[in-house]
């Protein structure tokens, strides 16, 4: 049993905070695992392996045009987040599921790839690199933090085209990569927001094999 949340669109820290409580929550034993499923006000964040050269504007300059920066503790580098992107944030306890850190990334690729084929797109993994990409363009990224035997953050899938952000940073620090969306596949005829969340709800209960207690919260 896993418990589904749909946090609407909120600020970067609040979530962060969800996370948090749910996290210790986790730890304690005190809940099961949760799937936080939101949008972002636009935010750029910066995991461990990011660096400073691959933001491309000051940070001031950023937060003066609404977009917050922050520095987290996730794996992976910059990537950025905003309203028309999908995001996933996995609280799990990977012991008591069976799963390493190898693995969840693995099958977080594998629910957007297959939330993708029930819209006629093919997902695909590229060798050495994270995250889903439709013909070698990224449409998801992936970013995990484990505490305590207890993740934190996730996946975001890129749903409507919105490039504003991306020009402000190098994502994922690949400079020949481009980005895409779901959007853009679809030659400019996105789903509903809540039609993707029912189709990734659907992919994580099969690939991760769980039921959600609150999935009618998601939908």
């Amino acid at each position: 049993m896993m418990i589904a949340r749909d946090l609407g669109v909120i600020a970067y820290d609040v979530a962060l905070r969800y996370q948090e409580e749910a996290h210790a929550a986790r730890v304690r034993g005190e809940t099961e695992d949760v799937l936080f499923l939101l949008e972002h006000d636009p935010v750029i964040t910066c995991g461990r392996s990011g660096k400073d050269s691959e933001l491309l504007a000051p940070e001031e300059k950023l937060e003066e045009e609404g977009i917050a920066v922050r520095h987290v503790n996730r794996g992976g580098k910059l990537t950025c987040h905003y309203p028309g992107q999908l995001v996933g944030y996995v609280i799990m306890d990977l012991k008591a599921s069976g799963m390493d850190v190898h693995l969840l990334v693995s099958s977080l690729e594998e629910v957007v790839i297959a939330a993708l084929g029930e819209f006629g797109i093919r997902g695909e993994r590229i060798p050495s690199l994270r995250g889903v990409w439709v013909e070698s363009r990224k449409v998801a990224s992936i970013g995990i933090e484990v505490k305590r035997g207890v993740t934190m953050h996730g996946f975001s899938f890129n749903i409507l085209e919105d490039n504003r952000l991306y020009r402000y940073f190098i994502p994922c620090g690949l400079t020949d990569r481009e980005t895409t969306f779901l959007q853009t596949c679809l030659f400019g005829q996105a789903p509903d927001m809540k039609t993707v969340k029912k189709a990734v709800l659907r992919a994580f209960s099969g690939i991760f094999r769980v039921t959600f207690s609150d999935e009618k919260d998601c939908l």
